[in-house]
């Protein structure tokens, strides 16, 4: 039933298709990434996570202005 040929032939093929299946994936992810670098959504350099919290603190803050709503979202006016 299992021959040790046939067991080596499936394996074979999971393999192969599982490297051409990476390979097609790792292309996609690597496009998709130098679009976004391209569109300035994707930073280029490498940050640690604190300067990456910095970062994404400094960009709510600018793009929240001047906001008067507290910020747990909870109403105080009664």
């Amino acid at each position: 039933m299992n021959t040790p040929q046939s067991m080596m032939l499936g394996w074979g093929s999971l393999i192969v298709a599982a490297g051409v299946s990476y390979y097609y994936a790792k292309q996609t992810i690597v496009e998709r990434r130098q679009m976004q670098e391209a569109e300035g959504k994707r930073p280029s350099e490498k940050l640690d996570w604190r300067s990456r919290i910095e970062r994404q603190e400094r960009q709510a803050s600018s793009t929240q202005g001047t906001s008067t709503a507290p910020a747990s979202g909870v109403d105080t006016k009664k």
